[in-house]
């Protein structure tokens, strides 16, 4: 308050009681500032912001179905989440995350020629393993529609459009004739019941627990309840199914989450509503097309053009064309709104909810909606290495730790268990587990650059070339061994391509003439 141009103090009245942390209570006068503002909640803006004390599992609990109805929903209908759900599953499985067998039998404590036995062995056992495992992935899905890396897909786009994904690994019996008798099944989230809740055996959201809170097992449909009506009258019992046997594909957001939320809940309203006013803007452009022109005449006894013959009250449709010009009787006058154009903003708001939206669901705007004319070189590469760091952490966290590792180690099981395989001597079959995962290497950016600085950094010693081939989503054994293939062919024609490292480089890794000096760091040949 002011009076006579000075500041004048209001002071707390003198009723006002003082709570313990030493706010003014009854009343807005005085009383002190909360430590956060949006905590505070005396403020206009936060007035009507109360929220409730949601735990991990409760704020899905009777979400859970209704979100991924919606999200199911907008996948079938709306494109620009159809896209993002393609975009998601495409970046982070692609044509499927590779294993590529490290087992090695520990050579500590041997002699040099006990140590060339050992690698020789550890070499001949992952060449047997990468066999195997080649000649079992298109036997991988139980319903024989696709491999190994096509369930990946599966998986994650169950993840996420419905919040998670079961994968159900199924033993086989040796005479049912499989490289290894293993097959997999993919399920929905909606196979187990996110009701299903018993606390006195300790069962949450479908999920079994033991008295330590590890998961013990799972509560399943046998069929999916959304498709109850095509199967028999004991699709809807539930099956309790090892823990063991399952891999539950999902991304936790809070430390004790049970069950996984759809990743375009976030987007789900402004997908919904962007394209309602997307179809209100193409019915309106439609309807301004319709009408053209209007002809009055005299009063006579024909219907208008286009026009049904009037009902018992008088009553009758009209059908109009683009292009037509009605014929009206005597009298007759029809008034139609004239909408004005979308304006300047439609492309902007367009443009900023689809932000809205891409963020959300995880990936970029300009993947989302193809859109690249606001981005520069520059601007890309940061994003896109943003986004790559983002998908990076999908692929390790969830897809490979959730899924890859323990349907890896259930092969290995199986397959020495059938023969299939056979450990060499030394090796034990925790060195048989042992193995790294290698997702589809991204599309360089800039090939010539990113090329020469990989041969920089293992050149400088700051990476390896095997590395560098991981990378790329290959195996640096293989490469070595389709070189020494390809170098002996090339010996046996008498041809000299640059690719041989036995020859030396001249420029820009061009083999070098015989007339070329010997490169830097090479004594010259005799």
């Amino acid at each position: 308050m002011k009076g006579r141009g000075k500041a004048t103090r209001v002071s707390a009245p003198a009723t006002a009681s003082v709570d313990l942390s030493g706010a003014v209570v009854g009343s807005e006068v005085g009383r002190e500032a909360a430590p956060y503002d949006a905590a505070g909640g005396f403020g206009r803006r936060s007035r009507a912001w109360r929220v409730g004390g949601y735990g991990p599992n409760t704020a899905l609990a009777y979400t859970l179905d209704e979100l991924r109805r919606k999200s199911r929903d907008q996948a079938r209908k709306n494109p620009y989440a159809r896209a993002a759900i393609d975009r998601l599953v495409t970046n982070i499985v692609g044509t499927g995350i590779k294993p590529q067998s490290t087992a090695a039998i520990s050579t500590v404590g041997m002699t040099k020629t006990q140590t060339k036995a050992a690698n020789k062995a550890s070499e001949e056992f992952r060449q047997a393993v990468t066999r195997l495992w080649w000649d079992w992935t298109d036997q991988a899905d139980s319903i024989g529609a696709h491999d190994f890396y096509g369930l990946q897909a599966i998986a994650v786009r169950g993840m996420i459009e419905g919040g998670e994904s079961f994968v159900r690994m199924r033993p086989r019996r040796i005479s049912d004739g499989l490289a290894v008798p293993l097959q997999l099944q993919v399920l929905e989230g909606d196979h187990c019941d996110v009701f299903k809740n018993n606390p006195a055996n300790n069962v949450r959201q479908g999920i079994q627990y033991n008295a330590i809170g590890a998961r013990t097992g799972y509560y399943l449909y046998r069929e999916h309840p959304g498709d109850g009506i095509l199967g028999n009258s004991s699709a809807l019992n539930q099956t309790l199914v090892q823990a063991a046997d399952i891999c539950h594909l999902y991304r936790a957001m809070r430390p004790g989450q049970d069950r996984g939320e759809p990743w375009l809940a976030p987007a789900l309203q402004t997908l919904y509503d962007l394209n309602g006013y997307l179809n209100a803007e193409l019915v309106r452009k439609k309807n301004s097309a319709m009408f053209v022109g209007f002809i009055k005449r005299v009063a006579d006894s024909e219907s208008p053009l286009g026009a049904d013959d009037a009902d018992a009250s008088g009553s009758a449709s009209l059908a109009f064309e683009p292009g037509t010009l009605q014929v009206l009787d005597d009298d007759e006058d029809v008034t139609f709104s004239d909408p004005k154009d979308v304006g300047p903003n439609f492309e902007a708001f367009v443009r900023q909810s689809l932000r809205g939206i891409a963020t959300a669901a995880g990936t970029l705007y300009e993947l989302l909606s193809g859109d690249y004319s606001q981005l520069n070189d520059r601007t890309l590469r940061a994003a896109l290495n943003d986004f790559r760091r983002a998908v990076e952490g999908w692929q390790h966290h969830h897809v490979v730790f959730q899924v890859c590792r323990p349907v890896w180690i259930r092969w290995i099981d199986l397959a020495l268990l059938s023969g299939a395989l056979v450990l060499p001597a030394g090796m034990r079959r925790q060195d048989a587990y042992a193995v790294k995962w290698t997702p589809q290497a991204w599309p360089y950016i800039h090939p010539v650059q990113d090329v020469e600085s990989k041969q920089m950094e293992i050149r400088a010693g700051f990476s390896t070339r095997s590395q560098k081939v991981s990378e790329g989503g290959y195996d640096s054994e293989a490469i070595d061994a389709e070189n020494a293939q390809d170098n002996a062919r090339a010996d046996a024609l008498g041809l000299t391509y640059a690719s041989d490292g036995r020859q030396k480089a001249g420029s820009a890794g061009v083999a070098a003439s015989a007339g070329d000096p010997p490169a830097a760091g090479t004594a010259p040949s005799d």
